[in-house]
């Protein structure tokens, strides 16, 4: 008995494929290139909104945060410091700075930028906070910023950061590079636009 194929069905044609090609091979490329050399994220540093009631300094990143964190203590010495997924490295320069341990609650256990968020909230609850500046990196400011304020919903959030250097380092390239690919992924899987 012969095989009938039903009318409606079109066969797959090769030729389709191949047209197809083209436009993948450019959205590819156009991708890599955005990754490898887009201006994204270039966000310029402003002054706060408001006095801060807390501020939280994110880890995972070089020297700039911790100078930044020891900027606003100038400032706001009154306010106390969260540090949160940090291995040492964020909380030394402040102790270091004379900081008192009594301002500096350790959050040690956040290993992303969403547990940053999660692991924190209890903190803030109990310091009274709802005026939080975070301190990050030039490149991390956008997402860190959408992220904060999709999990703590109640709370104001402020980003503060050193700004783009003027040159880059190769430090520096390669985590806006990994930035660029994280926004995108957060993007996609936890629908959080930092763009």
């Amino acid at each position: 008995m012969a095989d009938k194929k039903d009318p409606k069905m079109k066969p797959f044609r090769v030729e389709k494929l191949v047209r197809l090609l083209p436009v993948a091979c450019i959205l590819v490329a156009g991708f890599a290139w955005w990754v490898g050399w887009g201006s994204w994220p270039d966000p310029v540093p402003r002054p706060l909104p408001w006095r801060p009631d807390a501020i939280v300094l994110l880890g995972g990143g070089n020297e700039e945060r911790p100078r930044e964190a020891l900027r606003l203590m100038q400032k706001y010495p009154e306010v106390s410091i969260v540090v949160t997924g940090d291995n040492g490295i964020m909380l030394a320069p402040l102790l270091t700075a004379g900081i008192a341990q009594s301002k500096i609650h350790h959050e040690q256990a956040a290993t992303s930028t969403v547990e940053n968020a999660t692991f924190t909230n209890s903190i803030l609850t109990k310091l009274g906070a709802q005026k939080v500046v975070l301190v990050t990196n030039w490149f991390h400011a956008p997402r860190s910023l959408a992220v904060f304020r999709r999990h703590q919903p109640e709370r104001e959030f402020a980003v503060s950061f050193e700004p783009k250097p003027d040159e880059m380092s190769n430090w520096h390239r390669y985590a806006s590079r990994r930035e660029r690919l994280a926004a995108l992924l957060y993007l996609v899987r936890d629908r959080i636009w930092s763009f």
